[in-house]
Order: C-alpha cells, then sequence, then structure tokens
C-alpha cells in the first residue's frame, strides 16, 4: 500500500522533473518566468497530493476544501506557466 497515492502528487513529481530536464537541456534560460511558474504549480500539486497521506487525513480530512483550493490554484499557475513558456520560447527571437 502507497503511503501517498494520488495524481495530483504524480502530476506535481512531474511537472518539478520538466523543471529539471529544462535545466539540465539549457532551455530554461528561454523562459525563466515561465519555468518559475511551473515549479511553483509543482508545489501546490505536491501540497495538494500530500492530502491523501494518512497523518494528513486524520487532521485535515474534515477540510477537504483545501485539496480543491490547493488543486485549482496549482492548474491555474500551470496555465500561467504554459502561457509564458509558449510566448517566450516560440513567439520571441
Amino acid at each position: 500500500m502507497a503511503v501517498f497515492d494520488g495524481a495530483t502528487l504524480q502530476l506535481g513529481i512531474g511537472f518539478l522533473l520538466a523543471v529539471a530536464l529544462a535545466e539540465y537541456a539549457k532551455i530554461r534560460h528561454k523562459s525563466e518566468k515561465g519555468y518559475s511558474w511551473l515549479g511553483v504549480s509543482a508545489a501546490f500539486f505536491l501540497f495538494s497530493g500530500a492530502f491523501t497521506a494518512p497523518a494528513v487525513g486524520q487532521y485535515l480530512g474534515q477540510i477537504s476544501i483545501l485539496d480543491w483550493v490547493f488543486q485549482i490554484l496549482g492548474w491555474l499557475f500551470a496555465l500561467i506557466a504554459v502561457i509564458f513558456i509558449a510566448y517566450e520560447t516560440l513567439l520571441e527571437k
């Protein structure tokens, strides 16, 4: 049985991996602001995924709206990141 199982946790790890791979491939400098927003989005998804942990669910299980709020903020920041990355990478020379 996994301690943390949830799609939001995997999504947060994927976004952090995307930022790390962009840094490794030396393409992050093209869109510094966009990848920063993507990192913030990953942090919100990781925090939202932490609500599935048994210890956290025991204390904050009654306040399920917090998990929903962090997911919405994560998606909003991911949308902002995609817009910045697309604009700064594809449209600017």
